[in-house]
């Protein structure tokens, strides 16, 4: 949602006979959609995939947990922005999820069933921006990459808060077939999207550096 708009103006500009397609990534699995040349890549957390598989870090996705601006139970019991959720309150307050397959659990849920504690999950919605526009007009809180958190915020009425536990912050990479390695336009895609990745400012908030340069393959 972030990357897309702007590499996709980039291409246009620079190669505007060339066509992309973009596909939900509740598809498939990424190994058999790339052996299968169903896509020629995959933007995803980290994957277990089949060893010809070729992949790169794009940037670190840690949460920040998001609220209508205007949400009560956070403004009565003082909570402000950019403070820390109150565990007891994080876990009684309604939840919203984005979840491509529907599931009611996540990231967050692991990381409270460690602790053994639970939180009410309510909404699941398959994208986002879905969430976000959800937990604007609504009573939720949701946990969100903190990039999409901080776009969000600048045109939604919500608030960012920091989390009360600590929730595993998956490195985005990049993946494709061994087999497209060398060939020029494919690794000329692969480029743009890291020039166009180092263009947002991603920050890896968790110690993984900026990928600007192209690795070795």
């Amino acid at each position: 949602m972030l990357l897309m708009p702007p590499f996709a103006a980039r291409i246009a500009a620079m190669a505007p006979r060339v066509s992309f397609r973009f596909l939900d990534s509740a598809i498939g699995d990424v190994s058999r959609l790339l052996q299968e040349d169903q896509i020629d890549v995959a933007l995803e957390r980290p994957l277990e995939v089949a060893e010809w598989v070729s992949s790169v870090p794009l940037f670190g996705s840690p949460f920040a947990i998001i609220a209508a601006k205007d949400n009560v139970e956070l403004r009565q019991a003082g909570i402000r922005e950019g403070e820390q959720v109150p565990l007891g309150l994080f876990c009684e307050l309604p939840h919203a999820l984005r979840s491509i397959d529907g599931s009611m659990s996540g990231f967050t849920d692991d990381a409270l069933g460690r602790m053994g504690r639970t939180r009410r999950v309510t909404l699941a919605l398959p994208h986002f921006q879905a969430v976000a526009l959800a937990v604007a007009s609504g009573p939720y809180l949701a946990a969100v990459p903190m990039q999409f958190a901080t776009a969000a915020a600048k045109s939604l009425p919500i608030g960012i808060y920091q989390p009360p536990i600590s929730i595993p912050s998956p490195a985005v990479r990049m993946y494709w077939h061994a087999r497209r390695d060398d060939e020029p336009p494919h690794r000329w895609v692969r480029e743009q999207v890291l020039d166009e990745v180092g263009k947002l400012g991603f920050k890896d908030w968790d110690g993984m550096a900026d990928i600007q340069p192209y690795p070795a393959v």
